[in-house]
């Protein structure tokens, strides 16, 4: 502190302690003496050293100053006026460097906050950012299995309708056809009925009256067989009928 040619062109680094006194600069220790000897206001200035020097451990550390106080004499005389500016000059000095020092350490420390705190939101935006992004993709996801959802209910609604639609389709085709079937199968009873009895009455009529002309006593003459009657018969409905037709036309 009290040389300040070898304080010039370097950066130095320090340490404050509990009560802001700026204890070490770059390596260098101020020492107790020198502490105490800056507390007393009336001490005289330290006499300057021309450089510092190196301890083995490439730590440096500032010499100690001799001061060379002028004793008063027995007479009690005052001190000289050239050791009251020494001081002087020295207290200011000394109250330079400490405050520039302090407002360095404080811009140090105020410095260091800021990045802190600069880091920790970032980290939290980035946590953030990573929270919504998860969220947003949930609700996605349930939107899609809400979708999908809606879909699988209406499909299935709608093939229940057709399935019931095409029972119903079957059931009334059935009954159709059935209904169909059952009045055909009538009406080719009534005239398979109508058809047997024609043929009856014919052969009947045919086997008491007989051909024209045929008579069983006649030489060469034979009764003709059941076939030849039925042939007879059938030729004799078609006839009737015929002639039903032609008259009714």
């Amino acid at each position: 502190m009290g040389s300040t040619e070898s304080s010039e062109g370097r950066r130095v680094s320090f340490g404050v302690d509990e009560e802001e006194r700026v204890r070490v600069l770059q390596g260098v220790r101020l020492s107790e003496n020198v502490v105490n000897r800056m507390k007393e206001p009336s001490s005289p200035p330290p006499a300057p050293a021309s450089s510092t020097f190196g301890l083995p451990d490439g730590n440096l550390r500032a010499p100690h100053k001799e001061s060379t106080m002028p004793r008063s004499g027995s007479s009690g005389g005052q001190q000289p006026s050239g050791a009251k500016e020494g001081v002087k000059r020295y207290e200011q000095e000394h109250a330079a460097v400490h405050d520039k020092l302090f407002q360095v350490a404080k811009k140090e420390r105020e410095a260091a906050t800021k990045h802190s705190k600069a880091s920790l939101p970032m980290g939290e935006s980035s946590i953030s950012h990573e929270e919504q992004k998860s969220v947003r993709l949930a609700r996605e996801l349930e939107s899609r299995e809400a979708e999908l959802r809606r879909r699988d209910t209406f499909y299935k609604e709608q093939l229940g309708r057709i399935e019931r639609k095409n029972a119903e389709m079957y059931k009334l085709s059935s009954q159709q056809f059935h209904e169909a079937a059952s009045k055909m199968e009538s009406t080719i009873k009534l005239y398979c009925l109508k058809f047997n009895l024609s043929i009856f009455f014919c052969l009947l009529f045919v086997l008491r009256r007989g051909p024209a002309g045929w008579s069983p006593s006649a030489p060469g003459c034979r009764p003709r067989s059941s076939s030849a009657t039925e042939i007879a018969c059938m030729r004799c409905f078609c006839a009737q009928t015929w002639s039903r037709h032609t008259s009714a036309a």
